[in-house]
């Protein structure tokens, strides 16, 4: 029999095992690693596999409350402090430096180059705790940017900013494709991500004549490893950091104290909330789209934590944010996100700096030739920012067409039904004959809330703890959560874009 062949390709027999008693997750496993060419016949045979699987009836039970806090609650908050305290402990030995030698002013006691030595010397300090000696790669990555900078500039300096984004593109692919092992590329992606838009912002900056000229080695090695942002964020730019040597704010002040707690506190609690209680709260018997959402929202929230932490230490190094939004949702807005108005307002609300570095690198810069070819260049540098991931790359660019397609429609009605429908929420007094407390308007904007937060559970389905999740998943783990939603996001998007064009 021809599917007897393939069933032999999974080894069976090695295993001991009959036929049908091969797991679906066996299968997957050895589709993902084979090195030959997967066949449809091999692809049918893991879809029967899948079905079969979806169709065994699932025997779970909540846990008790106190077997979940001494087996999750607890070993989660104790290894988060254990890994959080000595960054903790260097961010504010660095604020008090900032502080107490009064760098930037008469009073001066120190050269600035000390204070940039030392941001530098503790983000590596940082960087060895995280990721021992794999931080190695982010110091080539920062010293091979560096000496093309120095160059480019000598030779022609409007280019800067076009080499940078060119090494650190070849940099980033050639160590994800040839050189690093996936599961260290994974575990430092994020602080890759944090370098990446800092010499690329840096060299742009260079080259429009922002910054007169390149930074000394001190300067630049304190911007790129400063302490504060250097393992969760978020991305600054060269004039907040160069803000710091001139910030002399009272870091004993009841609010400084308060904020840092604030943030702290909502970090660990969202960790918590993710690792521990998404998976007791909905068990693996629910419905297949409530296990989607739930898997979703366990990933978002292990962003918040990400986001908040990168607060607290951007605040305790005395790092500066332009944002005029209350101090603890400087980097994420959650509430926007959990409860959205809009694909739209997830993307702003996501991750604010790396927002503005976008829109201020990327969408400014190609929207002279056309709002679609601005958006699709935006997510594309993103994708671009986070390495040849097929999983992150396929769940950016759908997101991208998702966005542009509901912010188009939405303002097609806005115009035919003259009301504040649209994907960003209007000002409060706007034009429009029927305003945001019509009765019409919030149900259609609720509606539109309901569509995002279906979109988010589809696109953020595959981002759960499964096997592979250490070193990153494979195109076929992507495509097979989605085909077990049989695609429906994606056809409803489609659907909505024709809509668009039709109206």
């Amino acid at each position: 029999m021809e599917d007897d062949f393939y069933y032999d390709d999974v080894g069976a027999d090695d295993y001991g095992q009959d036929y049908d008693d091969i797991s679906y997750e066996d299968l997957l496993e050895y589709i993902n690693n084979y090195e030959g060419e997967v066949t449809p016949e091999m692809l049918e045979i893991l879809e029967s596999y899948r079905k079969r699987s979806q169709q065994k009836v699932v025997d779970v039970s909540r846990i008790a409350i106190q077997e979940l806090i001494n087996n999750c609650l607890t070993p989660t908050c104790v290894q988060a402090a254990q890994h959080l305290l000595p960054l903790f402990i260097m961010c504010v030995v660095f604020k008090l430096l900032c502080y107490i030698c009064k760098v930037g002013t008469k009073d001066s006691r120190v050269p600035p180059i000390l204070v940039h030595l030392t941001s530098a010397v503790f983000g590596i300090m940082v960087l060895r705790s995280f990721f021992n000696m794999a931080l190695l790669y982010l110091v080539v990555c920062c010293s091979l940017s560096y000496f093309m900078l120095c160059f480019v500039c000598a030779w022609n300096r409007k280019f800067c900013g076009l080499a940078a984004a060119a090494l650190i593109v070849i940099f980033s692919i050639s160590c994800e494709l040839f050189i690093v092992e996936p599961k260290t590329w994974h575990k430092i992606r994020g602080s890759q991500i944090i370098l990446s838009m800092k010499i690329i912002s840096l060299g742009i900056d260079i080259g429009s004549g922002e910054i007169p000229d390149v930074p000394n080695v001190f300067e630049y090695m304190g911007y790129c490893f400063n302490v504060g942002s250097v393992i969760f964020g978020p991305w600054i730019s060269y004039t907040q950091y160069y803000k710091l040597l001139d910030s002399q704010n009272d870091t004993s002040s009841l609010f400084w104290c308060a904020q840092i707690l604030l943030t702290s506190s909502l970090g660990v609690v969202c960790l918590v909330y993710s690792n521990c209680l998404t998976h007791w709260l909905i068990l693996d018997n629910a419905q297949q789209w409530i296990l989607a959402y739930r898997d979703a929202q366990s990933f978002r929230f292990s962003h918040y934590f990400v986001s908040f932490i990168s607060d607290a230490t951007s605040s305790l190094s005395g790092l500066t944010s332009d944002s005029t939004s209350p101090a603890i949702w400087n980097v994420a807005r959650p509430q926007h996100i959990e409860i959205p108005r809009s694909l739209v307002e997830v993307v702003t609300n996501w991750n604010l700096p790396m927002h503005n570095w976008l829109k201020t690198y990327v969408f400014k810069a190609v929207r002279p030739y056309g709002v679609f070819l601005a958006v699709f260049m935006t997510y594309v540098a993103s994708s671009l920012l986070h390495g040849l991931n097929f999983q992150l790359s396929a769940v950016l660019l759908s997101l991208g067409f998702y966005s542009y397609t509901e912010f188009v429609f939405r303002r097609r009605l806005s115009q035919i039904y003259d009301a504040c429908i649209q994907a960003k929420k209007c000002k409060p007094k706007c034009d429009h004959k029927y305003t945001s407390s019509h009765p019409a308007v919030i149900v259609t904007n609720l509606g539109f809330g309901a569509l995002a937060m279906f979109h988010l559970a589809y696109l953020g389905l595959m981002f759960d703890s499964s096997d592979g999740e250490d070193k990153g998943y494979t195109m076929w783990h992507t495509l097979d959560k989605w085909a077990g939603l049989n695609y429906l996001s994606h056809w409803v998007a489609v659907g909505t874009f024709i809509v668009y064009w039709v109206v």
